[in-house]
Parts: C-alpha cells; structure tokens; sequence
C-alpha cells in the first residue's frame, strides 16, 4: 500500500436541503516520488478530490488509508496534525496574510511546525530567492501583484516541507516563464516526495507528470500513469534541508509558545483600523462597568447621609468625634497634630458646642445659631468684617430675606444680649454677616446651618455655661444630698457672695440642730463625664424675704425664690474645664475609615456619624432595588460590545481559518487570538487609568472620573482587570469554537 490509498471514498455538500455530491466511490493509490496532475472541467470534482487528500475537507463514504492507517474515525484535531505533518498546501485563492510581509508569510509555515528561529531564517531567505522574491521580502503581500502573491504561496509550500505537496492552479497567475520555472521546482520536489496537482492547463505539466488523472462528474474517469514508474532521480535533491526535516518533523513540537505570543502581539497591531476599534470597544466597557458601580456605591453613600441623628445635630458624614482614651482634655499640641493630619478638611475644636444652639437679642432682632470659633470661619463676611474685639461675633445664615431681616446691614455694630442653656448672659457685638446661598449654591443651602463665631474668651463663657447645664450637681449638705440645677431658679452666681461662700434660702437652717446654717460647711460636687469636681463652702448665712435684697442685691424675691449663690470664682471652680471632645472633618467620606483607624492608633477614642444616622430609606433596600439594574445595564454592556468585537474578528476569520488550513491546532490558534484580545483589553484598561490620574492630577476635569476617584478602591480596580480578561478569555475560546466546528476547507468558505 503506498503513501495514500482512497478506497470508494465520496463527499457529498450539503445547502439549503439540496445533496450535491463532490465525488463519488474514488478509488486511487499514491505514493511518494510520483507527480500526480489532476485534469478536468469545471465542477468535475478535481478541487474537492485535492481538499480531501489533503484533509481539508472530510468525506462522508469509504476509507482514506495514510501509509496504511485508516482515517474515517479522524477528528477535526486529527485532520490539524495530518495536514501538520504530511500536507503543504499551495492554494488557488493564494491564502496569504495580506497584512504580513513575504518574509513573515513564508515563515508562518515553519513556525507553525515549530522550527528553531535560526533554521527559519536560513530556510525562509533560500526559498524566496527560489521563487524570485528575495528584493521583496520585506514587503507586505497586500501590495504585490497577482503573479507575485501566488509565487509566495509556492515559497510558504515549500518552507512547510512535508512528504505531500498539494497544489490547486500553482500556476494560474504566473507568466509562461515563470510558470516553467515552478514546474521545474515541483518536478524536482517529487524526486522524493508526492506531489499532487490541479490544472486546466495540462499542457504546462505533460513533460514533467509521471501520472495524468482525469475527472468527470465526480469520477476518475482516466489514469494514465498509474502503473507506470516514479521519478528517478539519483542526484540530491536540488532543495537543500528538506530531507532532514522531513525525517524529523514526527519528532518535532508543535508551534511554541514563545511564537503563539509572538504572533498575538504582532497581531494586535498590523490591523490599525481593528486595533483602534477594539480598544473604543474595550473603553467603553470600562467605562459602562465601572460608572455602573461608582453609581451603585454613590447611592449607597448618598441613602446613607440621608437622615437624621437623635443626639448630634451638625451630622455631617465627613465628621468624626473624637476624644482621648485617656478622657483628659486636649492639648495645643493635640489640636495641632489634628489639624496636620492628612486628609483633614477641617477641626472643630469646641466639638459640645457645634450641636448646641444659643441665642442672640435685643428688643428689635433675635437669631439662634450653633457656636464656632472664630478661626473656623472660612469665609469673608458678605456685610461688616472680622471680629476686633473679644466680645464682637460674625453671623452666618440664609439670605432668604427673614433669618437677617430685609436690612441685615442695619445688625453691623448693634449690641445683642448672648442666652445659653447654662443661664449666662453676655452682651456681644455684631461685626459681620455671612450670608448663605448668595451664589447660587444649592447644595450649600441646603447642608450649612446659622452659626455664630465668637472669639476665645466667649467661647470660654459659654463652654462654661453649657458644662454647668450637662453637669449632675449636687450638694451634701448636713449629710444629705440634694440635686441643684444651675441657672435661674438654681444655682447661680452673685457677686455679693465672696469666694469660698454659699447664700442659702432660709429653708435650710432647720437642716441644722441649732436651727440656723450660718457658719457650717456644705459639699458641692459637679460631675459629668469628663470630670468630677469637688468644692467645699462655708454658708454666709440665709436670705428671706426680709433680707433678701440686701444680702443679694437683686430685687423681687418671687423671681428668684430658691435660688443658691455663690462666687463667680468658685463657679469657674466647678464648671470651667478645658474641651474634651473634638470634630475631625475629612477630605472625603471614603477617606473616614482610614482616618477612625488612623486615630484610634494615635490614642483616641472615634465615632464615626455617617455610621449613626437614621435614614430616610433602607439602605439595603435600595441595593435591592438598584443592583439588579446595574447587573442588568452590565449584561447588556458586555452583550452588546460581545457583538460588536464578533463583528470586528470576523476580519479576522480568514486568517485563522489559514493557520487551520495550514496544520494549526484548536489551542494554539486560541491562545493567539487571547494574546491579541488580552493586549486589546490592558491597553484600554490603561489609557483608562491614565484618564484617571490626569484628572487628578488637574489635568482633566471631569466630574464622572472624579467619582472614580471617590468611589473606586484598588480592590475596585484589580476586579475591573479581572473582568476585562475573562471577558477577553471567553471571546476568544467562543470564536475558535466557531473557526473549528466544521473542516478546515468548510470553515475557509464560510469566512471567505
């Protein structure tokens, strides 16, 4: 049995409903050092019978025996490695990479096989000067002739230098000449190989064949030649290299990987106009993807500011409370390391009065507001100025026409009477107004409050004031404990009392056995939270309503019955203590738990607001809500752009259907195609990234890309990466599944 034996072998083309046969009940043997030429008419069936031998195409009926192996169990991969090892193919539609240069198509072939580099180079520049092209080696085949591109298919033939050559019209574009002259090569090919070929022109091949096979309606219907000798040839063959390789192409490897990656980025960039439409591919899917989910963490974020706190009022998600572990008070240089801490936007160092209110009066005009340092003010004021004096403010509210009154300008320099929960009182001045929402911000009507700044000696009274009122007081007096309550009605100051005394109402001496207090000790104790302060007093005596405006100097015992006095100085004894608690505002919300855990490890106790607020809405109802839509909007992202990159590879069908043709198998055409993708994604994915930096670094200004940088961690990012390659991945294993569900020649037409 020789090389290869068809035994009543037939192929039958199935469209459209319609059988049509290819051939029918072929019976043929064919051994090496025989020049086989295949004649007939049109539609005889001479291409399919060649596409058959070559494993291009399968056959439907009877055995096709390869050096005596049958082959109708032969699989699509089982055909690649045949055509691998046993078949080179010269092609009468060329199958040239057009985007490929002479040099890189003929060497295709042999790296396909997996050819050291340096037998390629040395291979590939002695067949192209065979065939005449050497001067064109360099040039892409895209802008070569007709006669010239069929010349490198014979050269891409000859590099593959298999034990069969398979030809279909080599020389249907070729001058005479010239066509004498591959005639010439292919006779001296079949010195030792077989070499099969299909023509009209059997004129050109009647001197050089040692077997003319005829054909009709799919039926060989003359041999002549068969019994007749191969050709002889003692010489060695003018083609140097080709027995060597031929002896160990069944040990060679397939093509590389080292190639395979070659390949994918040559690929990747010889196409312009694909490249740059996959790369606006992939970006869009960068960008839909990911302002899909920046929009899913922006509404979280923003379901979560909205709402209320039962306790702080000023809750603002940037602001974190913070105290000293140990609870002791801060420090000048606590406020400054708080201050110089990064991503700190500002600090509020008067924390207990940013959510207590205080009011400002006079006969003609009242306003309340939250109580700030004077240093917190970053703005200008819109009438007056700054402050000058320790008892001059700054007012901060709504121009909406009644928070100042319609002449907000006639408060500059008049005198208001300060009232806060503690029942101090202090005259102070207006120096100058804020005046909200003048430019036509929204948002910041809508967030900022009425403040009033004051200077640090206010800011000392009234945190006094308010410690008086958020103290338990008490006072152990004759060994039982009342509860006193500072301010009116309760204790309060009087300057007629001296410092180390207490003026009681007369309802106490009956405490005593003597029936008067006069003279004895009694206990004050203050404790809060913070501090717990003890004050011992000797009682001056007691007031009655005889006595009462003399001792006290006040008037109208009825307004002030039960009241306890004592020195301002022991009062400051009591109330007067340093700030405890504290308000870090952060650049940025995302940047709050960095920042709780930053403090929490410099030795503060932290609470976090955007954590303690009621919402409006469910958080975890509107994710319900929401995320089924972004996942929705996803897919159909990822199902459009799949569709679109299918319609850009289509060009790439062809060339993929090539290396079928030419002996490559399913997985490395696959990793191929994933190299080339893969590059297509990372590169958009980094012009993605450089769009982010530029924007900011102040570059770019973009507001979207601006939430990139809010809402997207590297987390975010390293996922974003992922997803592209797997989607890269998935693409490209489901298009070589389409470029190998059928034969080689199948899959070719369908392309084509």
């Amino acid at each position: 049995m020789g090389m290869i034996r068809l035994k009543n072998v037939s192929k039958y083309y199935y469209s459209k409903g319609i059988i049509a046969s290819g051939i029918s009940r072929v019976n043929l043997d064919l051994d090496a050092g025989e020049f086989v030429v295949i004649t007939g008419e049109s539609g005889s069936g001479k291409s399919t019978l060649l596409n058959v031998i070559s494993g291009l195409d399968t056959y439907e009926e009877g055995e096709m025996y390869i050096e005596g192996k049958e082959t109708s169990h032969y699989t699509a991969s089982d055909f690649e490695s045949y055509r691998q090892q046993y078949i080179s193919c010269i092609f009468q539609s060329f199958n040239l990479v057009s985007s490929y240069t002479v040099y890189q198509n003929v060497a295709l072939a042999m790296q396909i096989d997996g050819c050291d580099p340096s037998e390629i180079r040395l291979t590939v520049n002695d067949i192209i000067k065979k065939v005449g092209l050497y001067e064109f080696r360099n040039r892409k085949v895209s802008k070569l002739s007709g006669g010239q591109k069929q010349r490198v298919a014979i050269a891409r033939a000859l590099a593959k230098d298999t034990k069969i050559l398979v030809a279909d019209e080599p020389t249907g574009n070729l001058d005479s000449e010239s066509a004498e002259g591959i005639v010439e090569l292919l006779t001296d090919i079949a010195s030792d190989k077989l070499v099969i070929v299909v023509t009209h022109n059997y004129e050109q091949f009647r001197d050089h064949a040692t077997r003319i096979i005829k054909m009709h309606d799919g039926k060989i219907v003359e041999d002549t030649g068969a019994a007749s000798g191969k050709i002889k040839d003692e010489a060695a063959p003018a083609y140097g290299h080709r027995s060597t390789r031929a002896e160990h192409r069944a040990k060679k490897e397939s093509i590389s990987y080292g190639t395979q990656l070659k390949l994918g980025v040559r690929n990747t960039f010889n196409l312009p106009a694909k490249f740059l439409l996959l790369l606006l591919v992939f970006i869009f899917v960068i960008s839909s993807v990911s302002a899909q989910y920046v929009s899913v963490k922006k509404q979280k974020d923003t379901v979560a500011e909205v709402g209320w706190n039962n306790y702080f009022t000023n809750y603002d998600p940037k602001r974190i409370v913070v105290e000293k572990q140990d609870r002791s008070a801060f420090t000048k240089a606590d406020y400054e390391a708080l201050e110089n801490a990064p991503h700190v936007e500002k600090l509020i160092r008067e924390d207990i009065m940013y959510d207590s209110s205080v009011y400002i009066e006079n006969k003609d005009f009242s306003f309340y507001g939250y109580v700030l340092n004077i240093n917190n003010l970053d703005k200008t004021p819109d009438l007056g100025g700054l402050p000058k004096a320790d008892d001059e403010v700054v007012l901060s509210g709504y121009d909406d026409g009644w928070t100042f009154g319609e002449k907000p300008g006639e408060l500059i320099g008049k005198t208001f009477t300060v009232s806060t929960d503690g029942g101090a009182e202090q005259k102070v001045k207006v120096a100058g107004i804020v005046m909200l929402g003048t430019d036509g911000d929204e948002e910041e009507m809508v967030t900022e409050n009425n403040m009033i700044y004051f200077s640090d000696p206010l800011i000392a009274e009234v945190r006094k004031s308010m410690y008086a009122s958020n103290s338990t007081t008490t006072m152990l007096i004759n060994g039982t404990e009342q509860t006193l309550y500072p301010g009116s009605g309760g204790l309060t100051v009087n300057e007629n009392v001296p410092e180390g005394y207490i003026l009681l109402p007369t309802s106490y001496d009956p405490m005593f056995k003597e029936g008067y207090a006069a003279g004895k000790e009694v206990e004050l104790r203050a404790k809060a939270l913070y501090y717990d302060q003890e004050l011992s007093l000797m009682i001056m005596g007691t007031y009655g309503e005889k006595t009462f405006e003399r001792k006290t100097g006040l008037e109208n015992l009825a307004e002030h019955d039960g009241e306890i006095y004592i020195n301002e100085m022991d009062f400051r004894r009591l109330y007067e203590k340093g700030s405890f608690q504290a308000s870090v505002f952060v650049d940025d919300t995302k940047n709050t738990d960095g920042m709780k855990d930053m403090l929490e490890r410099g030795g503060y106790h932290t609470l976090v607001l955007k954590d303690h607020i009621n919402n409006f809405m469910n958080e975890e109802l509107v994710s319900i809500i929401q995320l089924p839509m972004a996942v929705i909007v996803c897919l159909a992202v990822f199902f459009i752009a799949y569709f679109v990159i299918r319609l850009i590879l289509k060009s790439r069908g062809v060339y993929f259907a090539t290396l079928r043709m030419l002996g490559m198998g399913k997985e490395p055409a696959r990793r191929i195609m994933r190299v080339e993708l893969i590059l297509d994604c990372m590169i958009s994915y980094a012009l993605f990234m450089l769009f982010i930096y530029l924007n900011r670094i102040g570059v770019v200004n973009s507001a979207k890309l601006m939430d990139h940088l809010t809402y997207l961690t590297v987390r975010d990012y390293i996922v974003l990466a992922v997803i592209l390659l797997v989607m890269a991945v998935l693409i490209s294993g489901r298009f070589m599944r389409s470029i190998f569900k059928s034969s080689a020649m199948g899959t070719y037409r369908e392309e084509a």
